[in-house]
């Protein structure tokens, strides 16, 4: 399937072309893609930023909408895509270079095959119609650190202000209710931090259906958005890029989740993001530096398990102000359609697989806004065997395995998630462990969960 970013109204220049749909960007009134970070950096008094992290974006964006508006379904195997895509891009011979390893890159990260290619386009410059009259003022951030708003990126926040850091946080803007959170969170660091600066910026970006030539719409989408962290990381680079060369941008992410290993045989081509993954930002940082981005990405809970991550900071005031209305799940607004009436969203469901892991990284602080209790044998046979019980059912049936494997064993399934190195490798054998440990802990609270395990 093949596709075109149209940046600046231009012509197909090959007929190779014609049978592409079009993602179009810019054009004022009936984009298909769309943000507002621009606007972000004119609140930042930039009338233009470094061209190559304009490019950056622009890559981020596309891969964004293309992930998020093309449908597995459609393919065989009803899970990998081929995408064939033109990009636009100011600097085009740097970019050039690297087409390869960001087909080698991405498809590491979608699950998909690849084929990306750079073309010129020319610079324009949008016109205002009105002077900035908000200024967004981050001249006194030292940092750059991605906040979803949920458990680790709020611990992570903590982290870069308990060591005398000066954060930006930056959130992509899903739903207001989030951002709603994401704000509280920022100003209630800034008040427990007189001394810091601590800065919250929200980004929207989104996507519609592209057309073809003939003006008909790419119908379907797709729920999976392993491109959405992508995107994330781009418009932080940018703002860090404002900043300076070598401001860095801070991932926080425990490293399970970042592992991305599949729970069960059947789970192989999971829906978790790959984003954090050593290989991953390994790949994306070799791609930076090729072309000349200096900013550094770094996740410093790389190997540390969700609970550790909540034991190194959960004395703090900071984080007994929050840690509960922390968002971890992986469909917070669900709640609002439960048959129990629930408004109260966002939420966390209880039950999803982010949600399990959360559970078992506050045992030892009090928790409790859930909008269902999983951990139960009675919520098994209310369910049965729908899709509501299917993560909670993987995550019993990994901790079960995981009694019966060597240390041999829990490598290979290590290595088979990304290539690594051994001294890696090792590093995530002892946080695979302590992961399944807590876990393990979390349901053998629960009598008839413990028999289940086998206990």
């Amino acid at each position: 399937m093949r596709f075109w970013v149209d940046k600046e109204n231009e012509m197909f220049p090959n007929k190779e072309w014609d049978g592409a749909y079009i993602f179009t960007l810019i054009r004022r009134g009936y984009s298909t893609i769309f943000t507002n970070i621009a606007d972000i950096w004119y609140r930042m008094d930039q009338l233009t930023i470094p061209e190559i992290y304009e490019d950056l974006f622009i890559i981020g964006i596309s891969v964004f909408a293309l992930d998020k508006r093309i449908d597995r379904r459609k393919f065989p195997d009803c899970w990998t895509r081929n995408i064939s895509v033109s990009i636009p891009v100011l600097e085009i011979e740097r970019w050039k270079q690297t087409e390869e390893l960001w087909n080698k890159t991405l498809t590491f990260l979608t699950g998909d095959i690849w084929d990306i290619h750079f073309r010129k386009c020319e610079k324009q410059f949008s016109k205002r119609e009105n002077p900035n009259r908000k200024h967004l003022n981050l001249g006194g951030c030292n940092c750059v650190c991605l906040f979803s708003g949920g458990l680790d990126s709020y611990c992570g926040a903590i982290r870069l202000l308990e060591n005398g850091n000066k954060p930006c946080l930056i959130g992509h803007n899903e739903y207001p209710k989030l951002r709603s959170k994401q704000s509280e969170f920022a100003e209630t660091f800034q008040k427990l931090y007189p001394g810091q600066e601590v800065r919250f910026v929200s980004f929207t970006a989104n996507s519609h259906a592209p057309k073809n030539l003939l003006g008909e719409s790419l119908v379907g989408t797709e729920n999976t958005s392993r491109g959405r962290s992508l995107l994330f990381l781009c418009a932080a680079l940018s703002i860090a890029g404002i900043l300076g060369q070598n401001v860095p941008v801070y991932i926080p992410e425990n490293g399970f989740i970042g592992l991305n290993i599949p729970l069960t045989n059947s789970r192989k081509g999971t829906c978790s993001t790959r984003t954090t993954h050593p290989y991953f930002l390994n790949c994306f940082s070799e791609i930076l530096k090729s072309v000349g981005i200096h900013n550094t990405i770094n996740n410093f809970f790389a190997y540390s398990t969700k609970r550790e991550i909540v034991d190194l900071v959960k004395d703090t005031e900071a984080f007994k102000s929050h840690y509960k209305d922390t968002i971890s799940c992986s469909h917070p607004c669900l709640a609002r359609y439960n048959e129990k009436g629930n408004n109260e969203y966002p939420i966390n469901c209880g039950y999803c697989y982010p949600c399990l892991i959360r559970k078992s990284s506050l045992m030892n602080a009090q928790d409790f806004k859930y909008s269902f209790s999983a951990e139960t044998k009675d919520f098994l046979n209310q369910y049965g065997e729908s899709e509501k019980s299917n993560d909670l059912r993987a995550v019993i049936s990994a901790v079960y395995q995981y009694k019966c494997m060597q240390d041999s064993d829990i490598k290979n399934k290590i290595r088979l998630a990304g290539h690594l190195a051994e001294e890696e490798v090792n590093k995530f054998l002892r946080l695979y462990k302590a992961t399944m440990e807590d876990l393990d802990e979390l349901f053998s609270a629960n009598s008839d969960m413990k028999k289940m395990l086998g206990k």
